[in-house]
C-alpha cells in the first residue's frame, strides 16, 4: 500500500499522461513527456485526450491472467494447471499470490490515474468549453467506479481513495472502509458520468452517459435494487444507443464480438482498448494464455494454460450458438484463424490442461488474421467490461426479482416468473443464441443463462458469489452447485474416461480473496475493522 498510495500521490502532480489528440492510435500510447497543468491542458483536444490512458495500460495487470484466474478458474468455467493460478480452482490462494497482488495493485493503479484526472481537470482554462471538461471528469469517474465495481467483489471492504492529497504525511496508515460505503461510492461516481458525459457515443471506444447508466444497472441489482436495476436496464436498450449483434445489427452474429475487426461495435457498452503494436503493456496479452498452440498465433506464444472445464462443456445445450465462439473442441473449424493456409481445425489431440478441449474468446490469431493487429504476447482485440446482452439478462432478472421480493438470502434458484417482458428481454439473448425460447424462467435459468452469454468474460464467479444475497458472508446456493461442478481432468482413451478427480467444496470464506501479504505489511491498518467513509 506504501508504493501504491505513493504513486497516486505522484499522479496527482503529473497532468499528461498521453500526448495530444484522441484518435484510437493514442489510448494506449506510452507518454513522451511530462507536462505541467498550466502548461498542457488548454485546448479541447487535450482535455479529450486526458482520459485516453484509463482504458488500457492500468488494467494490463488486471487482464492479462489474473481476470481469468479469478473469474473462470474459480467459478469451474476454466481449468489449469499452472502453479501460479491453479489455486485459484481449488480454493486455496494464499495471501502472498502474485496474481493476487497483480489485481490490486493494476486496480488501483486505475483509481490512480482516475484519480489524477479528477484532481488537475478543474484547473484547466476558461477558453475550454465546460462540457468537454466535464465529459471528461464524467469518464474518470466511470472508470475509477468500474475499477471499485471489481475490487469490492474480489476483497470486500476496501479503502476508499477519493482526494489524492489525502494521505500525505501518513501513505501506509490507509483503513478499509465498508462494502455498503464502497457500493455508495461506486453509486456516486458513475451518477456523476450519467449526467456529465455526452451521450451516444457507441463505436467511439470512451465511456458515455449510457455506459455509466448501464454499470449503474448491474451494480443496483448486485446490492438487490430491483427496482433501480431495472430502470437503468430499460434506459439503456430503450436508448438505442447501444444494439445487439445479430439482433439490432443485420448480417452479424455472436461469434462477430470476438474479432478485432469488430471492435467498438454496438453492442459494446464498456470495453478496454488495447494496442497489438505499443509494446508490453499496451496490448491485450490474454491470447498469448489461452491459445492452444503457436500454430493459430504465429508469433511464438499459444501456451493453453486455460481450458474448458467438463462442468462448462455439460452446460451447453444442443445447438447453443455460443459454444463454438467460445470454446474449442476436436474437429472445430475457424476459417477466420490461418486465413492466407484455407482456416484452422482443432487437432484431434488437443488437450491442453486434460479436458480435450480449449478455449475460443479473444483467441483471434497471427497478425495476418487481423491486419496486423496482433503480435507476440499481444493483441489488438478489446475486453468487454460491459456489453448490452447484460442489460437484457437484468432487466428480466430484475423483473423476477420484484415480484420475489429482495431476501437477505438472495432469490430462490426456483424463484419463477412468466411475466412477458421478463421473457422478451430473456428469449431475446436465448434466441440470439440458436435456442427455443421459454414461455416460464427461473432465477436459476436466468444464472445458467448469464453464465453460458459471458463465459470466458469475467463474470461468472461474480454472480455466484451474489446469489446467497448482497453482501452475505453466508454462501450456501453457491457453494451447493460448486460443490457438483466436474473441474477435473480424464485419460486418454477414445473416447477419453472421465477422471472424476476434480470436485472441490469452498468455504464461505473463499468467497472474498485476502488482501495481498505485501499490501498489509505496508498498511496494517487493512486488517483493522473498517471506518465508515465521510462522504465529500
Amino acid at each position: 500500500m506504501k508504493i501504491q498510495f505513493k504513486y497516486i500521490i505522484a499522479l496527482a502532480t503529473v497532468a499528461g499522461m498521453t500526448t495530444s489528440g484522441c484518435k484510437k492510435d493514442f489510448f494506449n500510447r506510452p507518454p513522451e513527456d511530462q507536462y505541467t497543468v498550466g502548461g498542457y491542458y488548454t485546448t479541447p483536444s487535450q482535455v479529450q485526450s486526458s482520459t485516453n490512458a484509463l482504458y488500457a495500460a492500468p488494467w494490463f495487470g488486471w487482464n492479462t491472467k489474473v481476470s481469468w484466474a479469478i473469474t473462470e478458474l474459480a467459478s469451474g468455467n476454466g481449468r489449469s494447471g499452472s502453479d501460479d493460478v491453479k489455486a485459484f480452482g481449488n480454493f486455496s490462494v494464499p495471501n502472498g499470490n502474485f496474481e493476487l497482488s497483480a489485481a490490486w495493485n493494476s486496480l488501483f493503479t486505475v483509481i490512480a490515474q482516475s484519480n489524477a484526472v479528477l484532481y488537475n481537470l478543474p484547473t484547466v482554462p476558461a477558453s475550454v468549453p465546460r462540457p468537454v471538461v466535464n465529459n471528461a471528469l464524467g469518464e474518470a469517474h466511470v472508470l475509477r467506479a468500474l475499477a471499485y465495481f471489481h475490487l469490492v467483489r474480489i476483497f470486500g471492504n476496501v479503502p476508499i481513495i477519493e482526494n489524492p492529497l489525502d494521505f500525505v504525511g501518513s501513505p501506509s496508515t490507509v483503513p478499509v472502509n465498508p462494502v455498503t460505503d464502497v457500493y455508495t461510492f461506486i453509486i456516486n461516481d458513475l451518477k456523476f458520468g450519467e449526467a456529465n458525459c455526452t451521450p451516444n457515443v457507441a463505436g467511439t471506444g470512451h465511456v458515455s452517459s449510457g455506459s455509466a447508466s448501464a454499470l449503474l444497472a448491474k451494480v443496483y441489482l448486485y446490492m438487490q435494487d430491483y427496482e433501480n436495476a431495472r430502470k437503468q436496464a430499460e434506459l439503456v436498450i430503450n436508448s438505442h444507443e447501444f444494439g445487439l449483434l445479430g439482433v439490432d445489427v443485420a448480417g452479424k452474429t455472436y461469434a462477430d464480438l470476438f474479432k478485432t475487426a469488430n471492435n467498438n461495435n454496438k453492442e459494446s457498452i464498456i470495453a478496454l482498448q488495447w494496442l497489438a503494436t505499443g509494446g508490453y503493456g499496451f496490448g491485450n496479452g490474454v491470447q498469448a494464455s489461452l491459445a492452444y498452440s503457436s500454430e493459430i498465433t504465429q508469433t511464438g506464444d499459444g501456451y493453453g494454460v486455460l481450458a474448458p472445464t467438463f462442468d462448462l462443456l455439460d452446460a451447453y445445450e444442443p445447438g447453443d450458438a455460443r459454444r463454438k465462439p467460445t470454446v474449442m473442441l476436436p474437429g472445430d473449424y475457424y476459417p477466420e484463424i490461418n486465413i492466407a493456409g484455407g482456416g484452422y481445425t482443432v487437432p484431434a489431440n488437443a488437450s491442453s490442461q486434460g479436458t480435450h478441449s480449449q478455449i475460443k474468446k479473444y483467441v483471434v490469431g497471427s497478425p495476418a488474421d487481423n491486419g496486423g493487429k496482433s503480435a507476440f504476447q499481444s493483441t489488438g482485440m478489446n475486453t468487454y467490461m460491459l456489453r448490452l446482452a447484460d442489460m437484457y439478462l437484468i432487466a428480466a432478472e430484475s423483473i423476477l426479482g420484484s415480484s420475489a421480493g429482495a431476501s437477505a438470502t438472495g432469490l430462490p434458484l426456483t424463484a419463477s416468473t412468466a411475466d412477458a417482458t421478463a421473457l422478451n428481454y430473456f428469449n431475446t439473448i436465448r434466441q440470439r443464441a440458436g435456442l427455443a425460447p421459454k414461455t416460464t424462467i427461473t432465477f436459476a435459468d436466468i444464472l445458467h443463462e448469464r453464465r453460458m452469454e459471458f463465459a470466458i468474460e469475467g463474470d461468472y464467479w461474480f454472480d455466484l458469489c451474489r446469489i446467497d444475497g448482497f453482501n452475505s458472508a453466508n454462501h450456501p446456493k453457491a457453494i451447493a452447485i460448486i460443490s457438483k461442478q466436474d473441474r477435473g481432468d480424464s485419460n486418454t482413451d477414445t473416447p477419453p474416461k472421465r477422471n472424476g478427480n476434480g470436485y472441490f467444496t469452498p468455504k464461505n470464506s473463499d468467497f472474498l480473496y485476502p488482501y495481498p501479504a505485501t499490501e498489509v505489511a505496508n498498511d496494517p491498518a487493512l486488517l483493522q475493522p473498517p471506518v465508515p467513509y465521510v462522504f465529500k
